[in-house]
């Protein structure tokens, strides 16, 4: 079929996430239609990769004849579900009428954000597809079930055999403090624990990534692992980028010791805590867990798993 379709998807990630998922499968008949922030804090080479299909708002053609130009016949535009209702992407609409349009991660949208968009294409609309799920297959089922009540209501049903009795580990850093470091943050003490389980897992062959919620503290990670002669490229990740990619076993560095920060953010939070397939080891202050962050979705979890989760 000449049709074009689009998929939109809530945030930048999870559109990021969906292009790299085609170009993995070797389809490259595509374009992105992305903010001028889309790439902060992406890994260098992932953004090579998908540069030549990224069209930019501060690029976008104000007429068909450039917009046309711009998408080079592309089969499928990637856009997130604000980039639809922008009033920017008319020219590139009047190219491609959005008549077949896929939501992905559609059960994480609420259902009065679609509104705007379903009003806005109302004519030229022929078919919609809601990508979405309420059973999850990644997680144990102690962080599964622990998800489900807090964030989704009960709703989300785990599909899962795991046999680790405790999933999910807290790492008690004691003496670890948050640094200021430009805009963002760091936790020295932290990222020497959290090389320091790398180490561990390396040498026993499994398969791990370390995320945290700040940059300065992922490039200090990066950092000290590659000084430790362990494998630093693509191991760390910051929570954004990391959102929709999984891991048998995950290394949390919290950073924050005093002010929440990141953590007062749930839906941030609830992605941190959501990417292993086997285990967490979350590396943090214990102090700090049961003091200021007792309220947040982390906080919770550390109450629900109780002191023998802790090491």
């Amino acid at each position: 079929s000449s049709r074009t379709v689009w998929i939109a998807a809530q945030s930048n990630v999870a559109v990021k996430n969906v292009a790299e998922k085609l170009d993995k499968i070797g389809f490259y008949d595509f374009a992105l239609l992305v903010s001028k922030e889309f790439h902060f804090d992406w890994h260098e080479h992932l953004y090579k990769r998908l540069e030549p299909r990224l069209i930019r708002s501060e690029t976008f053609s104000r007429n068909v004849i450039g917009a046309s130009r711009q998408l080079r016949g592309a089969r499928v535009v990637l856009c997130t579900l604000g980039m639809l209702s922008n009033d920017q992407i008319a020219p590139f609409v009047d190219v491609n009428p959005v008549d077949i349009l896929i939501f992905d991660e559609g059960s994480q949208i609420e259902v009065g954000n679609y509104l705007p968009v379903l009003d806005r294409f109302r004519y030229t609309l022929a078919k919609i597809v809601f990508i979405g799920d309420d059973k999850q297959y990644r997680m144990p089922s102690a962080i599964g079930d622990f998800i489900s009540q807090n964030v989704y209501d009960g709703k989300l049903k785990t599909c899962h055999e795991n046999s680790v009795s405790l999933p999910c580990r807290f790492v008690n850093v004691e003496r670890g403090q948050e640094t200021r470091s430009g805009k963002s943050w760091t936790n020295p003490s932290e990222a020497q624990v959290v090389v320091q389980i790398a180490g561990a897992y390396q040498a026993n062959g499994l398969d791990f990534r370390i995320i945290t919620p700040y940059d300065a503290q992922r490039a200090l990670i990066e950092h000290e692992l590659e000084e430790a002669n362990l494998h630093h490229e693509d191991k760390v990740f910051n929570v954004d980028s990391f959102q929709g990619n999984e891991a048998e076993h995950i290394i949390i560095s919290v950073v924050r010791s005093d002010k929440l920060g990141f953590l007062a953010n749930q839906r941030r939070t609830n992605v941190m805590l959501t990417r292993c397939k086997k285990t967490m080891a979350i590396c943090t202050s214990q102090a700090f867990i049961w003091g200021p962050a007792a309220s947040t979705l982390i906080g919770k979890l550390a109450t629900a798993l109780g002191p023998q989760a802790w090491v």
